[in-house]
């Protein structure tokens, strides 16, 4: 299902722009390191939180270096909705407030995709003058706004649940809030003590909130929506196991809005993993917004911090990051930039405490783990952590579940590594529409950082690992190891031909009727799952491996239209794998992938070879002396042959593995990888 575009949902919003300017897949490019200072985006928190505390107030506030993406344009439609006076003029708005004197919308608040708005925009309405019903994308539906419903009811609000498992929508009967004291379950989103915060001065009576277990997750979150609200005249108070918010007024006021530190986290992160330096200013150093402190993290990590006044400069080691463990429950957000560094760090890294994070826009910890690992990264992630382990990084699609800070993170990966595409760019735009161009402005010189794949052909950068040979060579051992060790398919296209063979031996049709062979190889059904050979559905691996199975393939193959339907197959199988694979056989790098990005051809001593065939039939009886003189044999049919003769393609990368053990031919063969996606 495609995304949910803003003008979709809100389509007579005053502060709109047009989204569709993002392709469905946006292609990075490798740069080198990044070199220079970039002007962040207003901070998504602080610009939703001032923009509700504006609109309550009595009197007209300014409001400046607003941020202007979904998530803000979101809450300022629904702000307006409920009565509220918004105009925008560039990055500054002008709020003429309600003096807390909120009216109920005639039409669904729809808060899309926004967390923020979707919790704030709840606590509001309760003291509005009738209902309201708040609603949001099928993601927002699925996550979690009991416990705030729960506390309101606690507090006088009368609210009722309308959708599935209680979540959105929501009825909000508005009328006042009481006040009071409640108990508050925070221990998965501070949205819901944040909300109530907010909405709370405008209660019949003071407010005193108690966090269930004395527990309140993201704990800096709240920090920041007091700091707002006593900017805005205000003073709750905040301690370890609560927190109260006396009645009161909120007054119009000129707020600036600080950066995003949350947007911090991917321009820190593109200095740390390519040795760059990045200068952000505009924060202070003791801000409360949670995310500044990945600065401590990516310091852990091995980057050099330096402030010089209200700017910060951060530079990546020139010998690369350290992995780290670290508890990230202050700075959820900074999660997966984080995660994304550790794939290129020394080491394990493992991120803790962040539950929470798999109830965000998607199952973040669930995604990583995914998307990591089709990077060939080894990634795991449990309950309420994630751990990361750096392995022979490539490229890939990535799949970024309508989140905005996947699109984001991985982006990152691609500046360091080729053929990183990233599927639905657009969702960039709930918090930083500009975020590709802006990333540009990291390379002095200039320069694309993204584009769409058509403008290049149409194709990706696909990592195909084709490993050619001949029998008993150890094709079938090292290439499975190569794609053990980079996490990707592995296709033994033999068994295409040996599964043909089969066909054909079964069909019982003359053998030498090329005609009718072709007509059985083609009508037949090929597949390949987990080293699995399947002919017609049916597991043939045990069958296909029989002396006169594998006599009559090597024979089979020097049929072209044989050759040609079968080749088809193994490219189809390739590509459904994502583009990207080991692939063995005898025409791998010369016909069937010929532009691979990495060709090998693996030999041996034919006294070696033989030894190794005889290994694996364990069921004949044949002499050494006789594989020797049958591998000989099938060697000068498979060389001299005129549809694609064995034979090493120009640009291979010879490794005779007479003397070698397995793992140093794996190695051999992962370290030709590195290097040549390192200068692709």
């Amino acid at each position: 299902m495609p995304r949910r575009r803003l003008r979709d949902l809100v389509p007579d919003s005053p502060v709109m722009e047009d989204p569709t300017r993002f392709p469905d897949r946006m292609r990075i490019h490798s740069r080198g390191p990044v070199d220079g200072t970039l002007d962040l985006p207003g901070s998504k928190s602080l610009t939703n939180r001032a923009l509700l505390c504006a609109t309550l107030a009595d009197g007209t506030s300014t409001l400046t270096r607003v941020l202007d993406a979904d998530d803000t344009r979101v809450m300022i439609h629904c702000l307006t909705r409920l009565g509220g006076s918004v105009t925008k003029t560039g990055e500054t708005v002008t709020v003429q407030g309600t003096g807390g004197s909120l009216h109920a919308s005639p039409q669904p608040l729809d808060v899309a995709a926004s967390g923020t708005t979707a919790r704030f925009i709840t606590a509001a309405a309760t003291i509005a003058d009738g209902p309201s019903i708040i609603d949001g994308t099928p993601r927002m539906r699925r996550r979690p706004i009991g416990e705030l419903l729960a506390t309101l009811l606690s507090l006088g609000a009368d609210v009722e649940v309308l959708g599935e498992e209680g979540g959105l929508p929501v009825r909000v009967a508005g009328g006042g809030l009481a006040g009071g004291h409640a108990v508050i379950d925070a221990r998965r989103s501070s949205q819901f003590v944040s909300a109530i915060a907010l909405a709370a001065p405008y209660a019949a009576r003071d407010t005193s909130l108690e966090f269930r277990d004395g527990v309140l997750v993201s704990r800096p979150y709240v920090e920041s929506t007091i700091e707002v609200m006593r900017a805005f005249g205000v003073h709750a108070e905040l301690h370890q196991k609560g927190m109260q918010v006396p009645r009161g007024e909120y007054q119009p006021i000129l707020y600036e809005v600080e950066p995003d530190a949350s947007a911090a986290a991917y321009p820190l992160v593109a200095a740390a993993i390519t040795a760059g330096s990045v200068t952000l200013p505009g924060f202070r150093r003791d801000s409360s917004q949670a995310d500044l402190a990945i600065l401590d993290v990516l310091t852990a990590m091995g980057c050099r911090v330096e402030w010089t006044g209200s700017e910060v400069t951060l530079t990546g080691p020139a010998h690369g990051l350290q992995g780290v463990e670290v508890d990230m429950g202050r700075m959820p957000d900074a999660v997966l930039a984080v995660a994304v560094a550790a794939a290129f760090a020394t080491g394990s890294t493992r991120l803790t405490n962040v539950s929470n994070l798999r109830i965000k826009e998607s199952d973040r910890l669930a995604a990583l783990e995914t998307e990591l690992r089709k990077m060939g990264v080894e990634a795991e992630a449990g309950p309420d952590w994630l751990s990361v382990r750096s392995g022979l990084v490539h490229g890939a699609e990535i799949d970024t579940y309508e989140d905005h800070r996947m699109a984001m993170a991985f982006t990152l990966a691609g500046l360091v590594v080729p053929g990183v595409v990233i599927r639905d760019p657009g969702c960039v735009a709930k918090t930083w529409p500009t975020f590709f161009e802006d990333l540009e402005r990291l390379w002095p010189e200039g320069g694309r950082v993204a584009r769409v794949p058509a403008e290049d052909g149409g194709t990706t950068t696909r990592l195909v690992v084709a490993i050619d040979g001949p029998g008993g060579a150890g094709k079938t051992t090292v290439s499975r190891g190569v794609a053990d060790r980079l996490n990707l398919p592995h296709l033994d296209t033999g068994a295409f031909y040996r599964a043909a063979a089969l066909a054909v031996i079964r069909s019982e049709v003359d053998p030498d009727d090329a005609g009718l062979v072709a007509e059985v190889v083609r009508n037949a059904e090929y597949d390949y799952r987990d080293g699995v050979m399947l002919l017609d559905d049916e597991d043939v691996n045990d069958a296909i491996r029989r002396p006169e199975v594998t006599s009559y393939a090597s024979k089979l193959s020097v049929v072209a239209a044989v050759r040609e339907v079968l080749v088809g197959h193994q490219r189809a199988w390739v590509e459904r794998q994502g583009g990207s694979a080991v692939v063995e056989g005898r025409d791998i790098g010369t016909v069937v992938f010929p532009d691979a990005l990495v060709k090998i051809f693996i030999t041996a001593r034919p006294e070696v070879r033989a030894i190794r065939r005889a290994g694996e039939l364990t069921d004949s009886a044949e002499s050494l002396a006789g594989i020797a003189l049958e591998l000989e044999r099938r060697d000068r049919r498979d060389s001299t042959r005129k549809t694609s003769p064995l034979r090493s393609a120009p640009d291979a990368v010879a490794v005779d593995t007479s003397d070698m053990t397995i793992d140093e031919v794996i190695d051999r063969i992962l370290e030709e990888v590195g290097q040549r996606s390192a200068g692709s």
